[in-house]
């Protein structure tokens, strides 16, 4: 039997997957309307009002009730919507992602938490307080990520680095010794390819507004070309655009290496071609990625083409999952349409569409199920939020 999501048909629910933000504005503008479109009656109808609010655009159906003049003729029916429906919802939907941000804050995930006070902004009418959380967490973020960078690239410099001393004739050799001179120059060869890829990705960091990852890789640089004037100029400039509160690890000073885990095979451990082609005849795909390049990087033969070989298969493996949640999704089915997209993700998660569609999906799926909760029930914005962030918000309207 079909599984339907309430009245909503398929054309409408893509529109709510395909908006920008889904939610429309904050506050009684930024809808995206066009100019002077608040005075049309056909728009601000409590018809279409509520085939917004029905369809997960709270905001916007909260901004048009809010912009209906006093004398239209759906007028009283629309503010006793906005007040019946409308609002006791939209506080549903805040409580709802602020008490998820706070749990998610309180447990260390700053990238999920920063989701949840996003969609948390969205639907209130003073989104500062939530703005202001969201950024807490993507400074959280991005810390974590630079003492992690930071740290793994000053252990991989200092153990090339100190490779050097490998490329020196040991006593009873010729200093200019033809093997150990051969060696010593592809040594500096790569120390040079090295650095040039760090300062290249340095200006590319840089630009993207990431100066903390471009200061990962411009101190390597200058780990490796110490008096280029040039990297020294360019490490200025990204400390000049490094963000308040974002601070540089010490040297020495780093937290404790995390184990990769996930029982990925050690390069030491020998891996099989039977192995590899056990997993893959067993559906595990991603565990027959993993044996292939541990095969590759103890010398099996062949390996590169396996390696690649799996790749494709795991490409058209995803894109076929992705095409069966896209389905899915048009028939209306949104848990299995989800369930399909996840798997694509987890098997190719490069692929922005994928992980696009995923997260709409389950933002689409989470805002319906909360617009269903009993109408008439009012969510109170926790901990004084409510008189913080309302503003007066509990009566809307003009009367």
């Amino acid at each position: 039997m079909r599984r339907s999501y309430g009245s909503l048909p398929v054309a409408m629910m893509v529109a709510v997957m395909l908006s920008a933000c889904g939610m429309g504005g904050h506050g009684t503008g930024g809808v995206g309307l066009p100019k002077g479109v608040e005075s049309i009656g056909l728009i601000n109808s409590y018809t279409m009002i509520r085939q917004d609010f029905e369809n997960g655009r709270i905001m916007r159906a909260r901004s048009r009730a809010l912009a209906m003049p006093q004398d239209h003729r759906d007028y009283d029916r629309v503010q006793a919507y906005l007040r019946q429906t409308i609002e006791p919802a939209r506080r549903r939907v805040f409580t709802h992602y602020l008490q998820m941000a706070r749990k998610l804050e309180a447990e260390g995930s700053w990238s999920e938490a920063m989701w949840a006070y996003d969609q948390a902004t969205a639907v209130t009418v003073k989104p500062e307080l939530m703005e202001a959380q969201r950024d807490a967490m993507e400074l959280k973020m991005r810390q974590l990520r630079l003492n992690r960078l930071i740290e793994h690239r000053r252990e991989l410099d200092k153990a090339l680095l100190s490779d050097a001393r490998y490329y020196r004739p040991p006593h009873g050799l010729a200093m200019d010794d033809e093997p150990y001179s051969r060696l010593h120059e592809q040594y500096e060869d790569r120390l040079d390819e090295r650095a040039s890829l760090a300062i290249r990705e340095a200006r590319r960091y840089l630009h993207k507004g990431l100066p903390e990852i471009a200061y990962v890789e411009i101190e390597s640089y200058l780990r490796l070309q110490p008096d280029a004037s040039g990297g020294k100029q360019l490490r200025e400039e990204i400390l000049a655009a490094m963000p308040a509160g974002l601070v540089i690890p010490a040297p020495g000073n780093h937290e404790a290496r995390v184990s990769a885990g996930g029982g990925r095979p050690a390069s030491d451990q020998p891996v099989t071609e039977e192995e590899i082609q056990a997993a893959l005849k067993a559906g595990a795909l991603l565990r027959a990625k993993e044996l292939a390049h541990a095969f590759r990087r103890n010398g099996g033969a062949n390996a590169s083409q396996l390696v690649a070989q799996i790749d494709k298969r795991i490409e058209a493996k995803a894109a076929a999952l992705f095409t069966s949640g896209s389905n899915e999704f048009r028939q209306e089915h949104l848990d299995r349409a989800i369930a399909f997209w996840r798997e694509a993700v987890e098997l190719n998660p490069d692929v922005a569409e994928y992980v696009e569609s995923l997260r709409r999906a389950r933002q689409l799926q989470d805002r319906l199920r909360l617009l269903r909760d009993q109408p008439g029930t009012v969510a109170r914005e926790p901990d004084g939020l409510e008189s913080e962030i309302s503003g007066g918000e509990s009566a809307p309207g003009r009367k």
